[in-house]
């Protein structure tokens, strides 16, 4: 008895969200039936255009707590995203757990211990992707404190085709409505990470600067680079010299404060 009822919830709850295509309360609605499917604890509905900053859609948290996490991650800090790098390198339409498109040593990043977990005491996150020809990318994802366990991807999985449907039908509707900020405020602060340390260090040092943000280990920024860990080593004991620092956290606190925030007030 027990399950039917909860079909029946499911069901109606589904009609809900149909209902709500090309309307504000769209997201609202779809992240209330997932968590029928999956728990969570927490839910951002974005968009990324193909230039400017990114486009919140629609934000959720089960325990709900006031923090700076959405202005900061806004302001610049999505570039160490590794979602938002993985739809500006052209990520296929579907769901996406975070270990698949997540830097080698991202967990031990200054970004997921001091923005990600310290934030909202995530550890795991998934995510629903639409590409939009011509626009940029639609994202709905759904994030844990703990690992999503192998049944609960299977069930996302299982729903994803019609989850992906609603998302893309939706957004045929309702974009020609949203306001999409462009011009030169937006377009500096999608090439913070890009320029960060231009005046000081070497473009060289700057590529590297930008990995370890990101995540990545002396031998994965190796691989990509096609140099030796050991020259890895070298450029990165020089762009930290030329900064002025000696540790990660030193450096994500840098790239803060070149996004106009301060580590201890806001991270």
């Amino acid at each position: 008895m027990h399950r039917m009822f909860r079909e029946v919830s499911m069901h109606s709850n589904l009609g809900r969200v149909i209902e709500h295509i090309g309307r504000l309360r769209f997201w609202k609605q779809l992240t209330l039936l997932l968590q029928q499917w999956v728990p969570f604890d927490h839910a951002l509905a974005i968009f990324y255009p193909g230039s400017g900053a990114p486009v919140v859609l629609e934000l959720y948290d089960a325990v709900p707590h006031d923090g700076p996490a959405i202005p900061v991650y806004l302001d610049g800090l999505y570039q160490l995203d590794p979602f938002y790098q993985a739809c500006r390198d052209g990520i296929s339409n579907g769901l996406h757990r975070l270990e698949e498109v997540a830097p080698d040593q991202f967990r031990q990043s200054e970004y997921f211990l001091n923005y990600f977990h310290a934030n909202n005491m995530l550890e795991d996150e998934e995510q629903f992707i639409v590409q939009v020809p011509g626009q940029g990318v639609l994202s709905l994802s759904l994030g844990t404190r703990q690992s999503f366990t192998i049944e609960q991807h299977g069930i996302l999985t299982t729903i994803c085709p019609w989850v992906l449907a609603l998302m893309e039908h939706h957004w045929q509707e309702y974009s020609q409505s949203l306001h999409l900020t462009s011009g030169v405020e937006t377009s500096q602060m999608r090439d913070a990470l890009g320029q960060f340390g231009s005046s000081i260090l070497s473009e060289r040092e700057m590529e590297i600067a930008r990995l370890i943000l990101r995540g990545y280990s002396t031998k994965a920024i190796a691989r990509l680079l096609t140099i030796s860990p050991e020259t890895v080593k070298v450029h990165r004991r020089h762009l930290y010299r030329k900064l002025d620092i000696s540790s990660q956290p030193e450096l994500f606190a840098l790239f803060l404060q070149s996004l106009g925030h301060d580590l201890e007030n806001h991270c």
